[in-house]
């Protein structure tokens, strides 16, 4: 048989055992039915077809168990599903979607979500995508009519689709689970959150562990279908402390795997907390400094981490909504620029990074050097294959990571719609040139001393916590138009010209942009994996796809020590809460 021949019988094997698999599986029956009767049969009389309808339904099993002093706080279960119909009206180049309605809030959630049964019952699962597949329509043909009334004055500057065509694709993918044991992260759980009963100094501290089996199913009208497993650990170590001064001086610890044993073991994990209480404590008495312009050298994790929380969220294409009402989109720009998801949409073509620097992004690399990368899948939630992707070649950003829903530059997906909208999954940043980590301190110092500066400022951990928490810090500040707390970063050294290093306290970075990073003057010869939540796209994603109640996508960045030409830095600024009347308990003998 011909090689060509034996390829094309491997595929209908493939495909075949695919169909049988997802034939056993009762809600993803439910919904390839149910999808077939929605599109022969849901019509209204003189009104448009759906030309693409797609249902998803997740399974999420979880617990969650929080811990502070050694005691056990909460022990949550949880177990539910979410079913979610994604409908769209009229054709791929103009359809109700990508519009937001001032007058009716139409628009504003691109999916229509409800919590489904979590037996596995064939009728009330097509029971309740009928139910919302029927008004998902009804509520797409009110868009579509106010979005073509709200265009009808306006002259369309360009003739982006709504929609791209992809190929279809039919992944099917087996259970996976974390494997954790609820007693065994009970035990960890107070052994980690004990280390601060001996610290009455640390007057605020939790342990919060969170694992997560999830499942996803999913099939649209193109053809394109995909069962996949998420499974998810995540531990995290939150600490504060207050200067005699009143400043806030806190620290988190976010560690991420797909199962328990990505994780390190129980004694490094006591370790890293033990480390990290005896840091708070150190920087309550630290020194700071006013203001700080000059040469910064992010070491380690504290780069990659710079990297995925001020440049990563360029590198996705978010499409702004059209809007009954200009002023909606002006708003809309404004905050997703505050929201760090403003994209380099207008930038393709231009230098973004320094020209020995380039930038990929790589969803099937399954760890580096060892430590695991969590961001990849196979298969995006559009349905689309995941592919290796080339953002920045030396310097020059080529393109941008997109979903079905296109911009000016970027037509077609790149496989790369992550819960909200497009995100990265594992991204790494490569250089033509780098020095050796005693060699890159010193450039730090011959640029301070350019400068005329006696000290260059060293990074080594940024913290704060998950997107969820920066996230609510931020509607804090807005809320209240002022500053709340204090977003320093939690490990900033002044190194002097004769090499000594003191810590400093209260440091956050005054104003440092995505355009910052064009200035990078020098990395290193290691490169170091940060993984974390990416939340940029959250504002977006309300136009894109975003389920309810879905988790944040997960990053990871692999990146080298950057040494920045100028960065400023700014002493936390109050008001801050007045010092405490009394001692802690845990001070009294």
């Amino acid at each position: 048989m011909h090689p060509s021949h034996w390829a094309a019988a491997a595929s209908l094997i493939a495909l075949s055992t695919a169909q049988t698999q997802t034939q056993a599986d009762v809600p993803f029956r439910a919904m390839s039915d149910e999808l077939a009767r929605s599109m022969s049969q849901l019509k209204l009389e003189r009104m448009e077809k759906p030309y693409f309808i797609a249902y998803r339904v997740d399974d999420a099993d979880a617990v969650v168990i929080s811990a502070v002093l050694g005691s056990l706080v909460t022990v949550r279960p949880e177990r539910a599903r979410r079913i979610s119909v994604d409908l769209r009206v009229g054709d791929y180049a103009f359809d109700n979607r990508n519009f937001f309605s001032t007058r009716s809030f139409g628009g504003m959630e691109s999916e229509r979500v409800v919590q489904g049964p979590l037996d596995d019952s064939y009728q009330e699962i097509r029971r309740q995508l009928w139910l919302a597949t029927d008004a998902e329509y009804k509520r797409a043909l009110e868009d579509l009519s106010a979005k073509r009334a709200a265009l009808r004055a306006r002259q369309r500057s360009d003739d982006v689709p709504d929609f791209s065509r992809e190929t279809p694709e039919v992944v099917t993918g087996g259970v996976e689970t974390t494997g954790a044991r609820r007693t065994e992260l009970e035990a960890i759980a107070r052994e980690l959150s004990a280390v601060f009963r001996s610290t009455p100094g640390i007057h605020r501290s939790s342990v919060k562990i969170e694992v997560r089996d999830d499942h996803a199913r999913y099939v649209n009208s193109e053809g394109s279908s995909f069962t996949r497993s998420s499974p998810s650990v995540k531990v995290q170590v939150d600490a504060e402390a207050r200067s005699a001064d009143g400043l806030p001086v806190s620290d988190s610890m976010v560690l991420l795997g797909r199962v328990a044993a990505d994780l390190p073991p129980r004694g490094a994990l006591l370790a890293r907390a033990r480390e990290m209480a005896s840091r708070i404590l150190e920087l309550r008495s630290a020194p700071s400094v006013d203001r700080y312009i000059g040469p910064v050298l992010f070491e380690g994790e504290a780069a990659a981490e710079i990297f995925g929380q001020r440049f990563a969220s360029g590198l996705v294409a978010v499409r702004q909504p059209v809007s009954d009402d200009p002023r909606f989109e002006m708003f809309y720009g404004q905050m997703m620029a505050q929201l760090g998801g403003a994209s380099f949409v207008d930038k393709i073509g231009g230098r973004v990074l320094p020209e020995f620097l380039s930038v990929d992004d790589v969803p099937l690399q399954r760890d580096y050097r060892g430590v695991p990368l969590l961001g990849g899948q196979s298969v995006d939630d559009d349905g689309v294959r995941t592919r290796e992707t080339r953002l920045v070649a030396q310097g020059t950003l080529k393109t941008l990571l997109a979903t079905r829903v296109p911009v000016r530059a970027v037509r077609s997906s790149t496989g790369s719609r992550r819960g909200g909208g497009p995100a990265p999954s594992n991204l790494l940043v490569s250089s033509r040139k780098s020095l050796a980590s005693a060699k890159l301190r010193q450039e730090l110092i011959r640029l301070a001393r350019s400068r005329g500066l006696d000290f260059g400022i060293v990074v080594r951990r940024v913290g704060g916590g998950d997107a969820t928490a920066s996230l609510a810090r931020m509607a804090a500040r807005m809320a209240a138009q002022t500053q709340v707390g204090s977003s320093a970063m939690a490990e900033v050294y002044r190194v002097f010209q004769d090499g000594r290093e003191e810590l400093l306290r209260g440091m956050e970075l005054a104003e440092m942009g995505p355009a910052a990073f064009k200035d990078i003057v020098a990395v290193g010869d290691t490169s170091a994996v940060f993984t974390g939540e990416f939340a940029s796209g959250l504002g977006a994603g309300l136009f894109s796809g975003a389920s309810s109640g879905a988790r944040l996508p997960v990053m990871s960045c692999v990146v080298p020590s950057l040494l920045f030409e100028e960065v400023s830095l700014a002493r936390s600024q109050g008001p801050f809460p007045t010092a405490f009347v009394s001692a802690s308990p845990l001070a009294v003998p």
